[in-house]
């Protein structure tokens, strides 16, 4: 009886102090190309997954609207090649933050003025997107583009409740009082 008194007050203490952690996905649909719904700054609006592009870039035509700020920089890393330039200067971006449900993504952004992007794929799909999120910020966080299911999702750690805890730990005491009276 000690024994199994001791063992419960261990595993108590063990399932009250460490936070287990299980796993939840964040998934969005998609028709064609890999568009889906973030927040920006807690405003609703449409991204591009974009594979072939580095950065995560938003329109300098959405700062007004999203609250976003931007600063030239003086370095030529930011320059980039692509967007039917050889020598695209993109600006630094601060307060921005994007969410992917209530996943807060993590990762630079830049900006630059996407306007013949974002009318051509509004013109296509009729959504008007506000940036295009780059592979670094995908890496960051696992997502996972199915074009053949038309999904984008990412899975998320999440730590139990408490009374999820609570409850492993009353079926553990269950469990034990059943295997001591065999």
């Amino acid at each position: 009886m000690k024994t199994l008194l001791l063992i419960i007050t261990t595993l108590g203490y063990a399932l009250g102090t460490v936070q287990a952690q299980g796993s939840e996905t964040v998934e969005a649909k998609f028709r064609g190309k890999p568009i889906i719904q973030m927040t920006l700054n807690n405003k609703k609006t449409w991204v591009l997954l974009d594979t072939g592009s580095e950065f995560t870039v938003l329109d300098t035509g959405a700062q007004k609207k999203y609250g976003f700020h931007t600063s030239s920089s003086s370095t030529d890393r930011f320059n980039i090649s692509g967007l039917n330039s050889t020598n695209n200067k993109l600006m630094s971006t601060s307060q921005a933050t994007f969410k992917y449900g209530q996943v807060k993504l993590k990762g630079p952004s830049y900006a630059f003025d996407l306007s013949t992007v974002v009318k051509s794929i509004q013109q296509r799909t009729g959504k008007k997107i506000s940036a295009i999120v780059g592979t670094h910020m995908m890496r960051n966080h696992g997502f996972v583009i199915d074009m053949s299911t038309g999904t984008a999702s990412i899975k998320v750690k999440t730590k139990k409740k408490k009374e999820d805890r609570k409850i492993e730990l009353e079926e553990i005491i269950i469990a034990k009082n059943a295997n001591s009276k065999r």
